[in-house]
């Protein structure tokens, strides 16, 4: 699509982006990673909408504030309304005006722009006893261009339709093949016995992407503006040598590239290898949520024989299919690193609203001594466990420090923005790292001996990295660039570039003159009818217009 673009635009596009090698003899690092990758992304994020109903009205003590449903802050399972618990927008509640007939509530999202290769729409509801609310009934998508002509896209599979006491279920639309639309309607519909309680909607593609720091820069060094809906091409950035500080590099390999292996931590001289194996999409415990890295949060597995190795976990974690839905990022023992699902993908592991937000790390506890009852009567004292603890424990600790460490510079945190699981499941009752919050009399306190080993070893790292002494890095920039399809900003919000460099091809909006709305029209149908493959004179009259590409779009979908 975007190849295709730059060239109709009449702008010389290089190939794929040159992968460089450098070093110097001073031992200046040479920091270059490209990263535009193809990934999934939400592209709902903080965009407006608007509600209809049919036989109801929002309820008193769950009313929305006209963002809470795009606002990417997912409300949590007890505290309805708060703004603890990674800050909560809370639920929006919608209740029958007549309780003898079901109702329905609609809302209708503007992306902006007309997105290509929509193929997954999510959105979070609850049943809860206490307050009368129950899975709805129904959860029905249609789909937009132009806002007046709408085609159905599908229903939602409705995750449990049975009346729990408390629970958050996820409403999931997953198509093999995607659509393109400005406009996404979601209609819920309902039982007049019932309250319907609804959070987040997300509406996420595929797309190559871009990352940006606050210079709006990339890693390719393409220099970008944001002006509305979209992200201009603005300039490319020179390469430059600068002093920073910390004496240790942190790694410039990508973290979330799939089947590679490389060492992490050499910049201290505790190296540890880090193997990406990803599960793949299909998988039943696979989120497809994109996640808005905020924290860290540390885990103990819990699985104390000696086989349940890092390697063993993890392959535990990509293949399994006991039911369980549980799902983390990375898996350390000892020995080494497993990163089983791409940091960008949110996992279920934290049991509260702190997955959408956090990155998973599991460390093994393989070998550490159990009573006749299993995992679930952990011997914590005696010469057996001294030895467990100091031979097999502190070592994964230690290489668990150096990915935390790694991941704190890589996402731009900081040291208090790494949690315990305990810290975020809800009331506190997850005892979670286990292991690391034993302090020398064996008691169960939130810094035990383990945790404060840890954290130690990561605020030295993180320190070596960021804070203490300095070093030289040379940024070399590719010549050779590729634009991507979308960039994602600090924020997390996802913006479509245009190539505002190049000369625009093509009076698309018929004024007699080439303008910034012929350049957006460009981007929103012609590359839609590439995507399907259709023939851009969709009426066959032998003049392509504007007309063509929104049939084009329209009937996409069924064909």
């Amino acid at each position: 699509m975007k190849k295709f673009f730059s060239l109709l635009a009449a702008l010389l596009m290089l190939s794929a982006p040159v992968f460089s090698v450098c070093g110097s003899a001073d031992g200046n690092a040479c920091i270059y990673q490209v990263d535009n990758t193809l990934r999934q992304i939400t592209v709902s994020k903080g965009k407006p909408y608007t509600i209809t109903t049919e036989n109801a009205v929002q309820t008193e003590e769950y009313s929305d504030n006209g963002s809470m449903l795009t606002d990417g802050i997912y409300a949590p399972i007890i505290d309805y309304t708060g703004t603890d618990w990674y800050g909560s927008g809370g639920w929006v509640g919608f209740k029958p005006v007549n309780s003898d007939e079901s109702y329905t509530v609609s809302v209708t999202i503007d992306l902006g722009y007309v997105a290509v290769g929509i193929d997954k729409i999510y959105t979070r509801t609850m049943t809860e006893q206490r307050i009368g609310s129950a899975t709805p009934e129904s959860v029905a998508v249609a789909a937009s261009v132009d806002g007046e002509h709408y085609f159905e896209i599908g229903n939602a599979i409705v995750q449990n339709e049975e009346f729990k006491s408390t629970e958050i279920l996820i409403n999931r639309l997953k198509l093999e093949k995607g659509f393109a639309a400005r406009y996404i309607r979601v209609t819920y519909a309902q039982s007049g016995r019932y309250t319907l309680m609804t959070d987040e909607i997300d509406i996420s593609l595929f797309g190559t992407v871009g990352e940006t720091g606050s210079d709006m820069t990339d890693r390719q060094g393409i220099i970008y503006d944001i002006s509305g809906v979209y992200a201009y091409v603005s300039g490319y950035a020179e390469n430059r040598t600068e002093k920073v500080s910390g004496y240790a590099y942190p790694s410039n390999k990508d973290f979330n590239e799939d089947q590679t292996a490389f060492e992490i931590g050499t910049g201290f001289g505790e190296s540890v290898t880090l193997i990406n194996d990803f599960m793949t999409t299909d998988r039943p415990y696979y989120s497809n949520y994109c996640n808005d890295i905020k924290y860290i949060v540390i885990h103990n597995t819990g699985m104390c024989q000696k086989f349940w190795t890092a390697r063993a976990v993890h392959k535990y974690l990509v293949y399994k299919n006991d039911g369980s839905s549980s799902s983390w990022h990375y898996t350390v023992d000892g020995k080494e690193v497993y990163h089983g699902l791409a940091d960008y993908t949110v996992g279920w592991h934290a049991a509260s609203n702190y997955n959408y937000c956090t990155i998973g790390i599991e460390i093994c506890c393989n070998g550490a001594p159990v009573g006749p009852g299993g995992n679930n009567y952990p011997i914590t004292t005696g010469e057996i466990y001294e030895n467990w603890f100091n031979d097999d424990f502190l070592p994964a600790l230690k290489n668990a420090a150096v990915l935390t460490a790694e991941l704190l510079v890589k996402y731009g945190l900081e040291t208090d923005d790494i949690i315990q699981h305990n810290d975020v499941y809800y009331f506190n009752q997850k005892q979670c790292p286990y292991y690391m919050r034993l302090n020398e009399s064996k008691r169960l306190v939130h810094n035990g001996t383990g945790w404060n080993y840890f954290m130690d070893l990561v605020e030295q790292y993180y320190s070596a990295m960021t804070e203490q002494g300095c070093r030289t890095e040379v940024t070399v920039y590719p010549e050779e660039k590729t634009v991507p399809d979308y960039i994602v900003t600090e924020s997390g919000k996802a913006y479509p570039v245009l190539l505002m460099s190049a000369p625009l091809a093509g009076d698309a909006d018929g004024d007699g003159e080439l303008t910034l709305n012929d350049a957006k029209l460009i981007h929103e149908y012609i590359i839609g009818a590439l995507y399907y493959l259709r023939s851009p004179d969709a009426d066959s009259d032998g003049t392509v217009t504007v007309a063509d590409y929104l049939t084009i779009l329209r009937t996409s979908k069924t064909e």
